[in-house]
């Protein structure tokens, strides 16, 4: 079982804020496959490749065989060049360079939603569940690119410095939880034994990181124990948290980044200076304003897509970045709302939708005289119709939720498997079931929202739903606006003058069910700011949250979520939506977008004749 922590409070979001920012626009090798057999001996290794030369094999030996130009993808990120350094990877551009340039202990598919090997190779448990071992690959070494001949469009030739370890896993994590790298993002390590001492000591020394539950058994086998048994910790490996860091590559260049007035010159991620793992690596000639990465003719997985070379230009603005893609020079960008219902009018099949997998919700308090009934808060919830308000507030980005597991995680449900979502019926139903057998007969709702002007607007269409399903009087229920951090404190579990009912937001930091549901949900193990008693869906979300295998954490959740927001369910909160963000993708693009870890550049699919063809025209 977990034990509760207060870094939950950093996912809840204030519902209206994020909606402002929505308005704004927001394979790999089965395990068991003999790979890569004596690739590699031990200690530091040089190795030149030379220039690689594309060819396209026929069916025929005697055929010669054809030299093709290499592949381009060209896209944007937002911002200028960033921090390179896995360990601080938070922003949407640090991350999509992370996961491209650095191998994962294991690896998240978003076509398939399942956890699998990267640079481990296969896992097992111990017999408790709270120690992991993992078995690692030989063969994915530390490379640094060479800089490019000029007016050169072929892929980079590499040195390769030695093997990736175990030991680079362990300095990687070390170095977060004692916070020898400042990020916001290290709390999900604190399931790892000593991490969070670790990391809330004031000056952390030597042994206190040596105490972090994790080692190098040797140069491929590592060993990671648990401060409890957690089987979605597998889904936890896949975030760059755990990606491996060349602790002697650190320690002789050093961790500093300066990209002020153009200087790139110090730390080991900075160009001339970088080491980097992953299916790309970058070409040192990188600025401000633009990157290019060539595919590591090292990396010894099969990729998806067929990129030779990615092309990145920086903006501050996207709208910049759409332009440039509506002028073919981009093959994907992120869409504006400002030109999003010209587009999906004109070219709808160019748009793909990303669920940004945050879910909007209201909380019902369950010590008040108003929602102390579960009759009354079906009622409430059945009584919004999700899809108007979608529609109506966030102008359709987003996807109506009728329970709190999102899609597209790991144990994930299908969004319309559970819940009662919109039904009036029902809705009235329940109303007249309740002890107060009318929304006329009950007191006064304090529904407390935040003081963003889109929450307002949420609240009054609530609002206006519950007159219209359920009779209520409109005075009846009372609207306060208040800043976020006070709506934050007030809804606290042990806050004075607590009001009925409230607009909140969850966001998960890893693309697995328990953070949507367990952490949100769990009497115990979260804040449980509506103050539910415990009940059997708590017992299931803990034997969900001990399980290894994912199909029984599926059912499991699945249980859970039905005692939640089935006909008969307990009803915690009411599930709004996730919102959504939308990218365009060019004709010769096949381009599955992902909401957790940065985008996968390798699972890209370019028709590259046809964009060719295109780009002629």
């Amino acid at each position: 079982m977990l034990r509760p922590t207060n870094h939950y409070a950093r996912r809840l979001l204030c519902g209206a804020i994020l909606a402002a920012t929505l308005l704004a626009e927001a394979a790999c090798r089965p395990a068991g496959e003999a790979v890569g057999e004596g690739t590699a001996a031990p200690g530091i290794i040089t190795r030149i490749v030379e220039q690689i030369t594309f060819v396209t094999r026929t069916p025929d030996p005697a055929q010669p065989e054809e030299v093709r130009d290499p592949i381009i993808l060209d896209l944007s990120l937002s911002g200028q060049l960033p921090d390179l350094d896995p360990g601080r990877a938070e922003t949407d551009a640090q991350l999509d360079l992370a996961q491209n340039l650095f191998v994962g202990l294991t690896n998240f598919n978003p076509d398939t939603n399942v956890i699998e090997p990267e640079l481990a190779t296969s896992w097992e448990t111990s017999s408790d569940g709270r120690v992991w071992t993992f078995h690692l690959r030989d063969d994915i070494f530390w490379v640094r690119a060479s800089s490019p001949l000029p007016g050169s469009d072929a892929p980079l030739p590499v040195d390769a410095v030695r093997p990736v370890t175990a030991d680079d896993v362990v300095f990687a994590v070390q170095r977060l939880c004692a916070r020898d790298v400042a990020s916001s993002m290290a709390f999900p390590l604190f399931i790892i034994d000593g991490c969070e001492r670790a990391y809330t000591t004031l000056e952390p020394t030597d042994a206190d990181r040596a105490a972090v539950g994790i080692r190098a058994v040797d140069a491929t086998t590592l060993e990671i124990a648990l401060t409890t048994p957690a089987g979605y910790f597998l889904t936890l490996t896949s975030m760059s948290l755990f990606q491996p860091v060349p602790r002697d590559i650190v320690d002789e260049l050093g961790d500093e980044w300066h990209n002020a007035a153009g200087d790139l010159s110090t730390g080991w991620q900075t160009p001339g200076n970088l080491v980097t793992s992953g299916p790309f690596v970058a070409a040192p000639t990188m600025t401000s304003e633009s990157m290019n990465l060539s595919r590591n003719p090292l990396w010894p997985l099969t990729p998806p897509g067929n990129s030779d070379l990615v092309n990145i230009v920086f903006f501050e603005d996207e709208q910049d970045a759409y332009e440039m893609w509506a002028d073919r020079l981009l093959d994907i960008a992120p869409l504006p709302s400002a030109e999003r219902e010209a587009l999906l009018a004109r070219t709808p099949e160019k748009a793909k939708v990303i669920p940004d997998e945050v879910l909007f919700y209201l909380g019902f308090n369950f010590d008040s005289q108003v929602f102390r009934e579960p009759e009354v808060r079906r009622a409430f919830s059945a009584a919004i119709d999700r899809q108007r308000l979608v529609d109506e507030i966030y102008d359709g980005r987003g996807l109506p939720m009728r329970h709190a597991g999102v899609p597209g995680v790991v144990a994930s449900i299908p969004v319309g498997e559970i819940g009662v979502g919109y039904s009036p019926d029902y809705a009235r139903q329940q109303m007249e079931a309740s002890t107060f057998r009318s929304c006329r007969l009950m007191p006064e709702i304090r529904f407390r929202v935040s003081s963003a002007d889109l929450s307002l607007r949420q609240a009054e269409l609530l609002r206006d739903m519950w007159v219209e399903e359920l009779d209520c009087p409109q005075e009846q229920i009372i609207i306060e606006q208040v800043q976020f951090g006070e709506l934050l404190a007030g809804t606290l579990p042990d806050a004075t003058g607590r009001p009925d009912l409230w607009e909140l937001a969850w966001a998960p930091t890893f693309p697995d069910t328990h953070d949507l549901v367990t952490n949100l949900l769990h009497c115990r193990l979260s804040e449980n700011r509506q103050l539910r008693p415990c009940s059997e869906a708590d017992t299931l979300l803990e034997r969900a949250s001990t399980a290894v295998d994912p199909a029984e954490r599926a059912e499991l959740y699945h249980q859970a979520e039905s005692l939640f927001f089935s006909e008969d369910g307990i009803f915690p909160i009411a599930p709004l939506y996730i919102r959504a963000r939308y990218w365009v993708a060019q004709s010769w693009v096949t381009f599955t977008p992902v909401a957790f870890g940065g985008q996968q550049w390798d699972r890209i699919v370019l028709d590259a004749e046809l964009k060719e063809l295109e780009r002629s025209r």
